[in-house]
């Protein structure tokens, strides 16, 4: 046997030797936000094609994490569970399908469509994560939401949205349901802020 055959053998079984003692991965389940299940408004449709874009966020909200703040400087997340997209992805996803289900608007895209809007919904998400306060928690989205002319991008219409569902169970599954609930009242929210926005709103028209 060469040296340099040795030295290979070696170098293998050291790094074999060493694989045994890597941790195991973390079992992951991934969830997704309850559909929301919104009735169809019974006014007519505004003549407006809305684009909800991406929330903004900072960077520990861009995760898959299921995040939760068990004191006021303390950010940690559930162990062993995801989100199927990061946070603000998975919000965007849920406002578009409870717009659609509304119907206030006569079209509801996002940016990754590259279509024409009349309409920006442009927002910053603060927080969205289960937080404690004493021994109650709930479920927590913040959200500062403003509503954009793109031909002059002049501000519409702004506002704070805080939505809290508290929680009497906290194991996961109830958590995930929790954040449906309160995503469709975010939702909810939103719309009627909008559609009262946008009532005498007049798009530009294109030449």
């Amino acid at each position: 046997m060469t040296f340099r055959t040795l030295t290979t053998g070696l170098a293998l079984a050291g790094l074999l030797s060493a694989c045994t003692v890597l941790p195991k991965s973390e079992p992951l389940t991934f969830y997704q936000l309850p559909a929301p299940a919104l009735d169809r408004h019974t006014g007519a449709a505004l003549p407006i094609s809305l684009r909800i874009t991406t929330p903004a966020s900072s960077s520990a909200l861009q995760t898959t994490r299921i995040l939760v703040t068990p004191n006021d400087n303390t950010l940690s997340s559930y162990q062993g569970a995801r989100w199927a997209d990061p946070n603000p992805s998975l919000l965007r996803e849920q406002l578009v399908q409870a717009f659609e289900q509304d119907g206030s608007f006569r079209s509801v895209t996002t940016e990754t469509h590259a279509l024409r809007a009349d309409v920006h919904l442009f927002s910053d998400l603060r927080q969205f994560q289960t937080r404690y306060q004493g021994s109650q928690a709930s479920v927590v989205i913040e959200l500062d939401a403003k509503l954009i002319d793109p031909s002059t991008r002049a501000v519409i219409a702004a506002r704070h949205f805080d939505v809290q569902q508290p929680l009497q169970d906290t194991a996961v599954n109830a958590v995930v349901d929790h954040f449906g609930v309160a995503s469709e009242q975010l939702a909810r929210d939103l719309l009627t802020w909008s559609r009262d926005a946008l009532a005498g709103f007049e798009p530009a028209v294109l030449k």
